[in-house]
Formats: C-alpha cells, sequence, structure tokens
C-alpha cells in the first residue's frame, strides 16, 4: 500500500514537471514567435524606408536609371525609372514594351553593338543615340553601361545611366555650323580676291586686243577685206567680256548701275522670252505679289539672275516639268535668312526659283556657288552661272537661300532689300560733247598696252597726252608740266598707292582737274568719288567711243 502511494505521487510529481515543463517551453516558443513578428515588422519597415529612399533618389536624379537583360542573346529593358516619363513622356511599361522600336533607324546599328558588348564585358561602355519622343521629334542621349553578374541569377545583367544631352548637341552642332560658315566664307572671299584679280588683268588685255582692232577697223575703208578679221576679233573680245563680268558678278566688283526697279516689270518682261527659252515640255509659272516695293538694283545684271537661275531649273529636269518664279514680300517666316543680309533692310523682297527635278546632294552644296564648279557634262556649262547670282546677290546687299536635297526638287530664295520713300539712286552724270579747244589728258595705268590705246584714241581725237606707268611717276610728270592738265584719266589698281589716292593727290596741286577713274571693277572709294560728282568711271575693256564720251563728260564743265 504505502508502495503504490509513494508510487502515485512520484507519478504526480512526474506529470507536474513535464506539465510545467511544457509551459515553460510554450511560454519560450510564444516569446521567440513574438520576437519573430517584430523582427518581420521591422524587416518590412526597413524595406519600406529604403523602397521609399530609392525612390527618392531616382526620382531626384536627371539621368534615366535603367536594367537590361539578356533574352535568347537579345537584351531587353527589364526595368526604367519614373524618370523616362519626364523626358520621353512614356511610362516606364510603355518603355519596356517598346524597346528599341523607338531607337533612331540611323542608331540602331550602333546601340545594338555597344549594348552587346556591355553584356560581355566589365569595363563601362559610352555611346549616344537619338531616341524619338511621343510627340514624334528625336533626343539625343548618353548611354553609360556597365555589365555586372549578380549572384543567384541565369546570366549578366547590365546596368545604365542614360544622360539626355540633346541641348548640348544642338549648342555643338550651331557651334560646327558656325565654324563651317566661316571657312566657306574665307574660301568664297579667297576665291572672290583670286576670280577679280583674274578679270582685272583679263581685262586689261581685251582693252587693249578690242581697242586697238576698233582703231585698226576706223583706219579701214568700208570694202577692205580685212575688216572681217577684225569684226571677229571684236565680236570674240565682247563675248570674252561677258566672261569677265561673270568673274566680276562672283567677286562683287562687277561695275553695277543701280537704279529704282520694280521686281514686277522685270519678270513680267521676261516671261516670255523665258517660256520660248524652255520649250514646250517645260510648264513656267509666274506668280508676283501686287504693290511689292521697288529694289535698288542693275536691271542687266537683275534679269542675269532670273535667266540663271531658271536655266538651273531647266537643266534640273531634263525629261520637262513645273518650274515657279516667284516674287514675295519677306515675312516674319524669312527672319532666320534676312539676318545674313548685310544690309538689314527695313523691307525686303524675295524672289524665288523652284524647280521639281533631281536636287542637290549635301556633299556638294557649299560648293555650287564657286566660281568653275559644275556638275554638268563637259562643254555644257562653265560653272559660272550660280557664281556670278551670288556675287550679284552679295554686292546689294542681298542673301541667297538654297532648300534642296537629293531627288526632292529645288528652291533658291533671293532676298534683296527694298527701298523705302527717303531713299534715292544717284543719277548717272549727263554726257556733254567737249569744248573746242585741245585739253591736256594725263594717263596713268601700270599696263602699257592699255596706256598706249588710250594715249593713241586721244590724240587721234585732238588731246595732248601725258603718260605715267603709277602713281609716283605721275606727280612727277605733273609736277614738271607748266601747263594746266585738265584730265586725270587714271586706272583704280596699281602698284605703290591707287588710282583715288593719286586723285587726292593730285587735285591738292591742280584744283581744277577732272578725274576719270578706269578698272575692270570698282571698289567702294571711286564708288563714292563718282556718287558725288567729283569723277566718272570708265568700264574696261572700252572701246574708242566710250572713252572719249567719258573725257567729255568730265572735261565739258572746265573747257
Amino acid at each position: 500500500m504505502i508502495f503504490l502511494v509513494v508510487w502515485a505521487l512520484a507519478a504526480s510529481a512526474g506529470l507536474l514537471f513535464l506539465f510545467v515543463r511544457y509551459r515553460q517551453i510554450q511560454a519560450q516558443l510564444e516569446q521567440e514567435r513574438r520576437s519573430n513578428d517584430d523582427a518581420s515588422r521591422q524587416h518590412r519597415d526597413i524595406v519600406s524606408v529604403l523602397r521609399t529612399a530609392d525612390s527618392m533618389v531616382l526620382d531626384s536624379i536627371d539621368e534615366i536609371i535603367f536594367r537590361l537583360k539578356s533574352v535568347g542573346d537579345e537584351p531587353i529593358v527589364e526595368s526604367v525609372s519614373p524618370r523616362v516619363t519626364e523626358l520621353l513622356g512614356y511610362t516606364p511599361d510603355e518603355i519596356i514594351a517598346l524597346g528599341s522600336q523607338i531607337v533612331h533607324p540611323d542608331d540602331i546599328a550602333n546601340v545594338q553593338q555597344k549594348t552587346n558588348e556591355a553584356f560581355h564585358s566589365a569595363a563601362t561602355t559610352t555611346f549616344q543615340y537619338r531616341v524619338k519622343h511621343r510627340d514624334g521629334h528625336y533626343r539625343w542621349f548618353q548611354n553609360r553601361l556597365r555589365g555586372v553578374a549578380p549572384a543567384g541569377t541565369e546570366g549578366p545583367t547590365v546596368f545604365g545611366v542614360a544622360r539626355d544631352i540633346t541641348e548640348e548637341m544642338h549648342t555643338e552642332e550651331d557651334r560646327r555650323r558656325s565654324d563651317e560658315d566661316l571657312q566657306q566664307a574665307h574660301k568664297m572671299e579667297a576665291l572672290g580676291r583670286l576670280a577679280g584679280g583674274i578679270a582685272h588683268d583679263f581685262s586689261n588685255l581685251l582693252t587693249t586686243i578690242g581697242g586697238n582692232a576698233s582703231y585698226l577697223l576706223e583706219l579701214l575703208p568700208a570694202d577692205d577685206p580685212k575688216r572681217q578679221s577684225l569684226d571677229d576679233i571684236l565680236g570674240a573680245c565682247d563675248r570674252a567680256a561677258r566672261f569677265t563680268r561673270q568673274l566680276l558678278a562672283f567677286s562683287r566688283k562687277q561695275v553695277l548701275k543701280p537704279q529704282p526697279l520694280e521686281i514686277v516689270d522685270v519678270v513680267g518682261d521676261m516671261q516670255q522670252m523665258l517660256a520660248r527659252m524652255l520649250g514646250p515640255e517645260y510648264v513656267l509659272d509666274v506668280d508676283v505679289e501686287p504693290d511689292l516695293p521697288p529694289i535698288a538694283s542693275d536691271r542687266g545684271q537683275m534679269e542675269q539672275v532670273v535667266l540663271n537661275l531658271v536655266v538651273n531649273a531647266r537643266d534640273a529636269m531634263p525629261d520637262g516639268g513645273p518650274i515657279s518664279v516667284r516674287a514675295r514680300l519677306a515675312t516674319r517666316d524669312d527672319e532666320e535668312a534676312l539676318t545674313h543680309m548685310l544690309s538689314h533692310p527695313e523691307k525686303a523682297v524675295v524672289l524665288e526659283v523652284s524647280d521639281r527635278g533631281v536636287g542637290i546632294p549635301d556633299e556638294i552644296r557649299e560648293r555650287i556657288f564657286e566660281p568653275f564648279f559644275t556638275t554638268k557634262d563637259l562643254g555644257k556649262g562653265t560653272g559660272l552661272g550660280l557664281a556670278m547670282v551670288y556675287g550679284f546677290v552679295s554686292q546689294t546687299g542681298g542673301h541667297i537661300d538654297l532648300a534642296s536635297g537629293k531627288g526632292g526638287g529645288t528652291t533658291f530664295r533671293i532676298y534683296l532689300p527694298a527701298l523705302v520713300p527717303s531713299e534715292a539712286v544717284t543719277a548717272t552724270v549727263a554726257e556733254e560733247p567737249a569744248g573746242d579747244r585741245p585739253l591736256t589728258v594725263l594717263i596713268v595705268d601700270d599696263e602699257p598696252g592699255v596706256r598706249h590705246l588710250a594715249s593713241a584714241m586721244l590724240r587721234r581725237s585732238g588731246y595732248m597726252v601725258i603718260e605715267a606707268d603709277d602713281g609716283t611717276e605721275a606727280e612727277r610728270v605733273a609736277a614738271a608740266h607748266d601747263g594746266d592738265i585738265h584730265v586725270l584719266l587714271t586706272d583704280i589698281v596699281m602698284p605703290g598707292f591707287r588710282g583715288p589716292e593719286l586723285a587726292r593727290r593730285l587735285r591738292a596741286v591742280r584744283p581744277s582737274i577732272r578725274v576719270v577713274y578706269m578698272s575692270g571693277f570698282r571698289d567702294t572709294e571711286p564708288l563714292a568719288d563718282v556718287q558725288r560728282g567729283e569723277a566718272v568711271f570708265l568700264e574696261k575693256p572700252f572701246m574708242r567711243a566710250a572713252l572719249l564720251g567719258a573725257i567729255s563728260r568730265v572735261a565739258a564743265p572746265s573747257a
């Protein structure tokens, strides 16, 4: 009995111990569970804070952060930061779906190459490309890619940063274009000086050849068979003189006779002639706005400009087609072109000549105004037509603009300053006959052929002549001459000092002396001298009648 009691007490004590231990373990487990729950809550809070901080960081930087992965050797966008919406107008999900579809077609090959390099290299890969914005225009971006292989992933991952460099590229493009424009301007200026120098020397030769031929022609009887040979020489000189004037037009040194000119009259008077020249396979469309203000221009040169541009349009369409000639007043759409005009006028008249021909490829656009440059077959063009247009427009203070592309036709726009009511064009000096009294003319020219020809022409007409080959000798000869010197006939460009400087020095000691400048072109200084009524300009090459007329005009008041 006692044994049973003891056994029962022991069993009860064991059960009590087990129960107590169970409760202890249960309490311990509950405590651990609660600790785990607290840790989970803390982990979730930390993750939430980190995600919020990550989002705040991504939203605060200007670049787009993205991640790429390779699927079947094809890189795809796996994730992209929300900044993309502000820069490109797409949501991140849309960017992931579009992939390379919005990359500029010309840049896709480079983007694919650089991206593949990033997947196989630990180095940073940097490149630039264009992406289409949601509104349709392209923006420039610079990508920096870095490939990594995170633990537990199936393959390499590329992380990237895309920075919008559109404004930088535009600034660089503007700077590049400005540098190219400056280089082109310097090249055209150098070509202009070369063309002007060639034309000057050529004019002297033509003056000697044509002038002597004309002089001999006057001495021969009307039935002399040698007259035909001299006529042929004069005809060749005339054609060569036109060639020289085209060179001078490009160099902006041709002799212009500006007068108030209505562009509607020029185009209207030429319309019938242009239509006949073009032929039936071409359709000439002329449109001139009413009430356009006049321009100050040389009519002959203006007609040559229209003719050259229409011929250029015709040659661009060998099978025929429409050619448009339009004249209008410049509008706000022309503001950029107007900034290039040297004269900065209040108003400008725009002459447009358009065709639907083969167009002008970008690689030759900057050369089309160079003298002797032509894309036509050998013998079908001199390469001076557009050079002449360029020189004339520049000399008149205007600007020429070109819109063209290969296969897309061509439009030339010429901007010319319009006259305002207060402006006037200097009238030419009226020609008057010379008096009966023999006059003395001092001829100064460094080209012996021109000097001897002018001397022979004047002596034959009864003038007394003194010759000098430059300004220094002219001063010496004038100082040694006891009698009057009525007229100074001087070249403009000479060794030593120029003709205008010689005229100034001789006027200081002989105030009554009259001046005739002769040259193949005139510069700003002698133009001012002529416009003040103190001199007359004689264009080379000249014949005897033109020389006598110029001398007569200046000598008449003092005769």
